[in-house]
This record gives C-alpha cells, structure tokens and sequence, in this order.
C-alpha cells in the first residue's frame, strides 16, 4: 500500500483533474495526500493610470498569490469531503520542479500531468515532469491530459530491459501490482542488446513477482528495429488494454541540464495512460 502520496498542484486546468484521481488513490490506500503547489509568477501585463499597456510584476505576484490560496481552499475543502488525511506544502524558492521534487521525498509516489504546451496557467517550465522524474528520488505517476482514469493498475504494461531502472520500477509499482488482475511484461527487440537475454531469465522474473503476490506475469517480445519504441509501447499498452504502464526514467540531470531517454521522452509525449517510472 501507498501510505503517504504527493500530488502537484497550480492554476492549471489539469489540476482538479488531478487531484480528483490522487484522492481516489489515496482512499484506496488509506493513504496521506500531500498537496504541493509549485508555478512560476507569470508577468502580466495591465493597463496604467493613463489607460496604457504597462508590465507589472507586482500586480503579477498579487494575482498569483490569490490564485494559490483558491488553490489550497479548494484542495483543503475536496480533501476533506473525501475523508483523507491531507498536508499542504508551497515553494518559496528553487524552481516548479525543484520545489516538487523537495516535498515529495516524504510520499512513497508523486503525481503529476503530461506536460502541456497549451496550458499557460500551468506555469511549470520546461521539461518540469523529466525533472521531477529524475530529481525526486520517488517513483513518479504521470496522468495524460487528455482522458478520465477511475482506476489504475488493474491491467499493468511493465517494460523489462533486465536494466537497473527497470528493476526500480516493477520494485517502485509493488503497492499497486499486489491489486491488479493481470500483468504484462513486454520486452523491446532494437537490433543490439545491451545484456544477452540468458543473463537474466525470464523465470527469476517470474519468481520476484509471485514471491510479491503480483498477477502471473506474460512475457511478449517486439521488433522495433525499424520504428519508435515509444509507439511501440502505446500500441502494446492498447493491445492488452492496459490501464497503467510501469517503466525505468532513462537520463541524467546534471549542470541544471536535462537529458531524457528517447524512450522516455517519446512515452512522455505521446502517452495515453498513466505511466509510472522510476529512475
């Protein structure tokens, strides 16, 4: 069981969306909820005394801050209609992705939205999810912007590389893999293995996840030697109409300098479930 879950929280329009499925996931689990509001001050330009167009930060900073405490009325009053335990938690410094990743060492998962180009409310920054994904230090659960989730983790797409960010994930979605009918372990053909695959058997896959009391695992294999492994997993996820995708965060983060896997990235922008990943 997930005993204490973060949630990202702004003025974006996923954000109710949001909390509504952490809050479901949190009773589920019986489960903390942590709220973290983390947005940039977007400046905004208003009209001066002389009715012209002027740039004003502090006026920016105003709106932002009555923005937020709607916020936290909203997630307070949701929470508690809901019957769960729940913290508030805001940054005042560091960056939307700095401040999230901060709070959310203290939660066993973190939950946040694909990133959106076209919610400029949202004000996270660039590459705010690959950064939460590869600071944090906690498996992260990314929700699609598009679509309604009322359950997770009934169907589960678990990509297995036999690599150390695999082995995180599967270890990571264990609180919800002791609940789902039905796992699916779907392995990647791209020409050139990093590992030959009697390294590591599928059976001592096979063994962790009935020792854990997940789903009996199926192994299948794909080809995607001639095409993108982030499609390939999408269309696998469809295939066995999963419900949620588990898999390794490949990249680094260093000299605030962020590089993704193309994996990752691909899944990242294109996704159509919720993915966990940890790194």
């Amino acid at each position: 069981m997930f005993r204490r879950i973060a949630v990202h929280l702004d003025q974006g329009a996923d954000c109710s969306r949001r909390l509504d499925f952490c809050l479901r996931l949190a009773k589920a689990h019986d489960a903390h909820l942590t709220g973290i509001y983390a947005s940039y001050v977007a400046p905004g330009y208003f009209y001066d005394e002389a009715g012209l167009w002027v740039r004003g930060m502090d006026r920016a900073v105003q709106i932002h801050e009555k923005a937020r405490t709607a916020v936290q009325k909203a997630f307070s009053e949701a929470a508690e209609h809901a019957g769960v335990a729940a913290a508030w938690r805001q940054g005042e410094w560091g960056t939307p992705a700095e401040c999230v990743s901060r709070h959310a060492r203290s939660s066993d998962v973190v939950v946040v939205g694909q990133n959106n180009l076209k919610d400029l409310e949202a004000a996270t920054g660039n590459d705010f999810v690959e950064q939460v994904i590869l600071t944090s230090g906690r498996p992260v659960i990314v929700l699609p912007i598009a679509g309604t989730f009322s359950t997770i983790g009934g169907r589960v797409l678990y990509c297995w590389d036999r690599g150390r960010e695999a082995a995180r994930a599967i270890a990571d979605a264990a609180p919800l893999l002791r609940n789902a009918a039905a796992l699916q372990v779907l392995s990647l053909d791209e020409g050139f293995p990093l590992q030959q695959p009697s390294d590591v058997p599928f059976e001592d896959l096979v063994a962790y996840c009935i020792c854990h009391g997940f789903p009996q695992p199926v192994h299948q294999m794909r080809d995607v030697r001639h095409g993108d492994i982030g499609d390939a997993i999408l269309t696998a996820a469809a295939d066995f109409s999963a419900d949620l995708i588990v898999m390794g965060g490949y990249g680094h983060s260093r000299m605030r300098q962020l590089v993704m896997g193309g994996a990752t990235r691909s899944l990242l922008s294109a996704m159509t479930v919720p993915v966990l990943l940890s790194h």
